[in-house]
């Protein structure tokens, strides 16, 4: 009987180390994306993103003061 007991108790203790050990490891590696992802960021110290798109260029008598005119965005998988 203590024998069985003692070969569960090692029997879930491996399980537990090997769970703690395999979840372990995506915790490492979300932080270094995190880190990266904020490294990216802080290229771009704008606040708002607009301001990158909301530049005055060339426009005749035909268009509004405020038109901020289309962007189409085309996406292809090649």
């Amino acid at each position: 009987m203590m024998k069985r007991l003692n070969k569960l108790v090692l029997g879930i203790s491996f399980l537990m180390l090997a769970i703690s050990i395999t979840a372990g490891c995506g915790i490492g590696k979300e932080a270094e994306i995190k880190k990266s992802f904020e490294k990216t960021l802080s290229m771009y110290p704008i606040k708002n993103l607009e301001d990158l798109y909301d530049k005055e260029g060339y426009r005749d008598d035909q268009f509004d003061k405020n038109d901020k005119g289309t962007w189409i965005i085309n996406s292809e998988m090649v």
